[in-house]
């Protein structure tokens, strides 16, 4: 799949606006915390008139991980009454994947800084080391892992900064 960076919000929406030809269409907004799914999402809803869905409002509340955690039943739910939808979220793949809806694009947030580097890729998969590997140095260092674990496992297994349709690459 050609990856296909853009680095405004104009570019990106313009490309992603392009890409759908179709008027039903599911868009997925993924990226770590704090790069700015909310926003970018509510700005390519409104753009192209569709619903947003955060999944965070899924999510059963005091647990200690993501992914296995999300309410599918009305997710699942929210998604096909609204049939074209923007939906945001770490891990969004992986939870499309699990209730097999696959989006008709999907963007990938990452946040580089001034000399083109990704602190988040550092910390969710460094290059030589497997996701367990980073989990459990995460663990011996003191850190709680929680949700971290599953976006770690997730950017191993799923590669959203390899995969996604779309890379918005943010400067810090």
């Amino acid at each position: 799949m050609e990856i296909r960076i853009h680095k405004t919000e104009k570019d990106l929406i313009s490309a992603v606006k392009n890409k759908l030809l179709d008027s039903k269409s599911i868009i997925s907004i993924d990226g770590v915390d704090g790069v700015g799914k909310t926003t970018l999402s509510s700005k390519i809803a409104k753009e192209l008139s569709l619903s947003t869905i955060e999944l965070d409002d899924f999510i059963q509340e005091n647990q200690d991980g993501y992914v296995n955690f999300i309410y599918y039943d009305r997710l699942l739910e929210k998604i096909v009454s609204n049939k074209s939808v923007v939906i945001e979220g770490i891990c969004v793949l992986q939870i499309l994947n699990k209730i097999k809806i696959k989006p008709d694009a999907s963007v990938y947030i990452k946040v580089v800084d001034r000399y083109g580097f990704c602190n988040g890729q550092i910390k969710y998969y460094p290059y030589g080391r497997s996701a367990d590997e980073v989990i459990n140095d995460r663990k011996s260092k003191g850190f709680g892992v929680g949700y971290e674990a599953d976006v770690i496992r997730y950017h191993y297994s799923f590669k959203p900064h390899e995969n996604s349709n779309f890379i918005f690459q943010r400067q810090t």
